[in-house]
């Protein structure tokens, strides 16, 4: 028998970029299993019909608006978390940008070869440099407790000139994953990856080949493990249509944590 599931009521998760797509459905996927809620975007409007949704269960949730793009946006984020008494348990790395679909819907050209300066400082930015900071504010104060999980969303994308920029700053967050999933170990702090695949999301766009929906429960996967997948990357789709007990199971028989 498979290892019993992490019990996630009344932990406090924090997902960023949590107004649509992805982040919107992991939020309510957390919720779903009790988790308390602190909710990303660059602007409250966008959180306030989730956070009724998720409120309507019984969880607490608070909004947090800032723009990752912006100077100490991060320091401004543990303040307000600091301010309201919230320790977070969990992390989801989910914001994110893509400048080339920016530059599609202006119908402006995108080739490895054109990128400025100011496109690839927004998306290291937004993409490298919130999650690397976020992940390791976060993780110190969940090793002091002795528990913590972060998942940084990860891309397979390679090979797309059009992308490069964003590619590249996957790269760097893959870089990221591993070596704080090591700096980590043993110590009740499980740091992973998830690919979510190609999904129909504002990032993804139309042509995408995944719904947003078929993510969870794989987003959930490395969060509910009791763990032991630390530093590993996991694919959402593999688990498309199961229920998260079945999918933190087959998670479990793929890294051999089969008792």
């Amino acid at each position: 028998m498979g290892k019993k599931m992490v019990d996630l009521s009344g932990k406090w998760a924090l997902v960023t970029g949590a107004s649509r797509g992805i982040g919107k459905v992991t939020a309510l996927s957390l919720a779903a299993q009790g988790c308390n809620l602190v909710l990303h975007s660059r602007s409250l409007e966008s959180l306030r019909k989730l956070r009724e949704t998720i409120e309507k269960r019984g969880n607490k949730v608070f909004l947090i608006a800032q723009d990752f793009t912006e100077p100490e946006a991060v320091e401004r984020v543990f303040e307000k978390l600091e301010n309201q008494g919230i320790s977070i348990d969990i992390l989801v790395n989910n914001a994110g940008v893509n400048l080339s679909i920016d530059r599609e819907m202006e119908g402006i050209a995108s080739d490895f070869n054109t990128w400025t300066q100011k496109e690839c400082e927004i998306t290291v930015r937004v993409n490298v440099v919130a999650p690397l900071l976020l992940s390791s504010r976060a993780a110190a104060q969940m090793r002091a407790r002795g528990f913590g999980r972060i998942v940084n969303l990860t891309s397979d994308i390679h090979g797309a000139g059009d992308h490069l920029a964003y590619s590249v700053s996957k790269g760097a967050v893959d870089k990221l994953t591993g070596d704080l999933a090591e700096i980590m170990e043993g110590s009740g702090v499980a740091v992973c990856g998830v690919e979510p695949g190609w999904c129909q999301t504002f990032l993804g766009g139309a042509k995408a080949t995944c719904s947003a929906e078929n993510t969870s429960p794989g987003m959930l996967v490395p969060i509910c493990m009791e763990h032991g997948a630390n530093g590993k990357v996991f694919h959402a789709q593999d688990y498309a249509g199961m229920v998260l007990e079945e999918a933190v199971a087959r998670a479990e028989a793929k890294y051999c944590f089969l008792e």
